[in-house]
């Protein structure tokens, strides 16, 4: 699954949007102090049609973190 980030530098995110794929990336608007990073998540699952879709993202921003070491970031299990 294919997510953009924007997120501050300790790899907080302040909002998260899904893509399949297939489609290009979504452009978000950052705020000082943040990054805007297109992140890779394979082990994610989401139904982007399912009725809880929003719920599911607020869930994955409340215990994930962005984490990038390359151009591209992954998303991590926030510790603890």
């Amino acid at each position: 699954m294919r997510f953009t980030a924007i997120h501050d530098s300790q790899g907080n995110v302040a909002a998260l949007v899904v893509s399949p794929p297939d489609s290009p990336p979504a452009q978000l608007q950052t705020q000082p102090g943040q990054r805007m990073t297109e992140v890779e998540a394979p082990e994610v699952t989401i139904d982007l049609a399912g009725p809880r879709l929003n719920e599911d993202l607020s869930d994955l921003m409340q215990t994930h973190q962005v984490e990038v070491q390359t151009e591209q970031g992954t998303l991590k299990r926030k510790p603890g």
